[in-house]
């Protein structure tokens, strides 16, 4: 009997937790077993899930945004086993060289086949992956990127600050941090998803060339999350809002702050752009971040009012209903808690937590167009120094031109003084020539009557003697 019961008990605990255990179900008895965003909480340790069969198949089909951006649209849901976490939005910007894909998805497989879609349209890689938050729906791809892309992530420090992948330690390997969709999807969806942490994080707003596409990432701080970031395209006139935008259904501010998000939406409406993709929701023209600004201006403004009526924190979500967006998705899970935490938050609310980022943004412009005109000048200063600097180098140049013609010219007149010293040199020669012709010819006759110069000595008369002659005697011959 008493096996009976037991078994008769445990067939109904079975039933009664099988919308739990399968998360298909928002409608619970006991709400306290569920996250805030309808996850069913698991406290035990989940063995990692590798499993047979084939991939789950998300039928991704991108949805071209503008020139250079395509996007992935997920389900207005909650993460559930039948979205296997496909109810968050991700994009692809497409470079001269390279994809760039902004927030990964929710898996590996998730992203494996976001990629295959896209290289349909452009067979580039992904080199780099730039996330918004730390919620997992926007990240769990990641580890497809750097496995097979060699892809480098760009992310918020509280990821890394928040989460851990698979370490190995003292001989032992461990995996890495199990977050809820690892937790709660099937195996065929999370298979072969490892945490992979971003390599590449900044502390303010940075502005940045990837492939040939511009490129600001914007930080705006404790918004839906401990740390969120926006990424905005100047030049396509594009804004990836992630969730610091929603529509079409309530948002989650689970982890974030009021405050924060009217800040960050002051900070996208500062931005001039013509298309916004939001984090949740299908929007995406120049009405795209209308509802959440309407709701969290509603949220704010109603709250304090009811503060000031002396309405205590037990009561703050019966008179606070926010019945304007009871239409939406997920109003009934999300808003009730949205406003209890807010009351939490406001309490303590000062207008100068609000930024004025039109007001930034014209003293930004301010800014910069001084730091222009002093770059104009500085430049014109350098123009002009070169320009004095060229010229004088000219007339230095002109001068040796003119000392090097002068010298030439003297020079030149000293070749025709030689010239002519030598020309009147030979003329001189020429004459001593012709005069030593001349004397020359008149020098035999000199010389003639010279010869015939004959010194006259005295003459004696001597006596002339006659000798007899001689008689010269002939041999005689004898034969």
């Amino acid at each position: 009997m008493k096996k009976s019961i037991v078994g008769i008990l445990l067939i109904g605990a079975f039933a009664v937790s099988m919308p739990f255990i399968f998360n298909k179900s928002i409608d619970v008895a006991e709400p306290h077993k569920l996250d805030i965003d309808g996850n069913f909480i698991l406290n035990e340790w989940v063995p990692s899930r590798v499993g047979e069969g084939k991939d789950w198949d998300y039928n991704l089909k991108p949805v071209q945004v503008s020139k250079r951006v395509w996007c992935f649209f997920g389900a207005m849901e909650m993460p559930t086993k039948e979205n296997a976490g496909d109810m968050s939005n991700s994009c692809y910007i497409k470079g001269d060289t390279e994809w760039i894909a902004w927030d990964s998805g929710p898996s590996y497989v998730f992203a494996k086949q976001a990629y295959a879609q896209m290289k349909k349209i452009a067979d580039m890689p992904v080199k780099n992956v730039i996330i918004s938050h730390e919620h997992d729906d926007h990240w769990l791809g990641n580890n497809y990127y750097t496995e097979v892309q060699g892809a480098k992530i760009i992310g918020p420090k509280s990821i890394n600050e928040n989460y851990f992948g698979p370490r190995h330690i003292e001989g032992q390997d461990y995996p890495g941090l199990q977050t809820r969709m690892i937790k709660a999807l099937y195996q065929n969806a999370t298979r072969q998803t490892v945490l992979a942490l971003p390599s590449k994080s900044f502390d303010e707003t940075t502005k940045f060339t990837i492939s040939g596409v511009k490129l600001e990432y914007v930080k705006v701080g404790y918004v839906h999350s401990e740390e969120d970031w926006y990424l905005y395209l100047p030049d396509d006139k594009v804004v990836l809002a992630a969730d610091t935008v929603m529509n079409g259904r309530v948002t989650s501010n689970r982890d974030g702050l009021v405050v924060g998000q009217i800040n960050a939406l002051n900070s996208i409406k500062s931005k001039d752009w013509d298309y916004l993709v939001p984090g949740h929701g299908f929007v995406t023209d120049k009405t795209a971040a209308d509802e959440t600004v309407l709701y969290f201006e509603l949220l704010k403004d109603r709250i304090i009012e009811k503060m000031d009526d002396g309405i205590i924190a037990d009561f703050i979500t019966k008179e606070v209903t926010l019945n304007e967006f009871r239409d939406k998705d997920l109003y009934y899970i999300l808003s009730p808690s949205n406003v209890f935490r807010s009351y939490e938050e406001l309490e303590m609310f000062d207008e100068d937590d609000l930024i004025d980022y039109e007001a930034l943004k014209e003293e930004a412009s301010e800014k910069e167009a001084e730091a222009e005109e002093k770059a104009k000048a500085l430049e014109a200063k350098k123009v002009a120094e070169e320009k004095a600097k060229a010229e004088a180098k000219a007339l230095e140049v002109k001068k040796v031109a003119e000392a090097k013609a002068k010298a030439e010219a003297e020079a030149l007149e000293a070749k025709k003084v030689a010239e002519e010293k030598v020309k009147a040199e030979a003329k001189a020669l020429e004459v001593k020539k012709e005069a030593e012709e001349e004397a020359k010819a008149e020098t035999p006759v000199v010389n003639i009557v010279e010869e015939k110069k004959v010194e006259v000595k005295p003459t004696i008369t001597l006596p002339t003697v006659v000798e007899p002659p001689k008689v010269i005697s002939t041999p005689t011959v004898t034969e």
